[in-house]
């Protein structure tokens, strides 16, 4: 009797855990174990800690997952310049009033700092002053949009879209992006680039690499050329597509851009750079960064 229970208890140790012996149930042989769900892109196994930049604070983060990709003092509150004028366009899209409306500009819509191609008393419908304020950056044509929808408040209707949108570090105190009281972070920018670049109209404005029209009163012909020069880089052929970018400068914000650019297999990333040294560096660092980017993370198979 003791030589049979010894028997049967080293018998059950032998047994894998959790096997019921009594009932038999046969090995299910097509069973794979549970897969680790993948979130984003995967940083690949190497020591590259990105590029050297002059930039004061830069975001970098995967369109689809919105995992960071890169990331220096992005919770940096900083002025934003001409960026600005994203939000004003997405409030001004919400009071357009129509395409085709003649709008006069006045002294008042004259605006110390960058190029004017509109003066004091011409001409312009709102699409022409529209695609002129967002390909070149034109600040009297953004005063004169702003003035057009005889809105009293409306840095204060930006700034309630800025509330909507999530982004809570951000303030704006003109339309223009003059003022350096406009100030944002490259985590709140990140969610103006996904609100703005969802628009057809400005995600069409900000990719044309120029835009001509005519001033109605007079007939004089206009030509402005996009601030973003990365329009006619390696980051817009190729593999790469732009699909939305902002330029911005000011002495107190120094060399600023908001860029979404898309791979040719669906990836999207958007880059916020804030506070480069200069124009050149603005560039080459935006190129370097997406480059670094899409080089060493590996995204998952659609």
């Amino acid at each position: 009797m003791f030589s049979l229970i010894t028997a049967i208890i080293l018998a059950s140790l032998l047994v894998p855990a959790g096997f019921d012996f009594l009932t038999q149930k046969e090995v299910d042989s097509s069973y794979a174990p549970p897969q680790v769900e993948v979130t984003g892109p995967q940083r690949l196994v190497n020591k590259s800690l990105g590029i050297k930049t002059t930039a004061q604070s830069i975001l970098i983060i995967d369109k689809a997952s919105g995992k960071i990709l890169y990331d220096k003092n992005s919770q940096a509150v900083l002025p934003i310049a001409s960026i600005t004028k994203l939000m004003a366009m997405l409030v001004f899209l919400e009071h357009n009033p129509g395409w085709e409306q003649t709008v006069s500009l006045t002294k008042q819509d004259i605006k110390a700092g960058g190029f004017t191609y509109v003066f004091p008393e011409e001409q312009a419908t709102v699409k022409d002053l529209f695609y002129l304020g967002l390909v070149a950056s034109a600040n009297e044509a953004i005063a004169a949009l702003v003035r057009s929808t005889n809105l009293d408040n409306f840095t204060a209707l930006m700034n309630q879209k800025a509330f909507a949108l999530g982004m809570t570090k951000t303030y704006f105190a003109d339309e223009t992006g003059l003022d350096s009281n406009n100030v944002s972070t490259p985590a709140d920018l990140v969610k103006l680039a996904q609100a703005a670049f969802s628009q057809p109209q400005i995600a069409e404005a900000v990719k044309m690499t120029n835009y001509e029209f005519s001033i109605l009163n007079n007939q004089r012909q206009v030509k402005a050329e996009n601030t973003d020069r990365l329009l006619t880089s390696f980051l817009n052929a190729d593999s790469y597509k732009i699909i939305g970018a902002k330029t911005g400068y000011l002495d107190e914000a120094g060399y600023c851009l908001l860029l979404e650019v898309k791979k040719d297999d669906g990836q999207s990333v958007i880059l916020v750079l804030l506070g480069a040294s200069d124009q050149a560096s603005r560039w080459q660092e935006a190129k370097g960064l997406v480059d670094w980017v899409f080089a060493n993370y590996q995204w998952p198979p659609f």
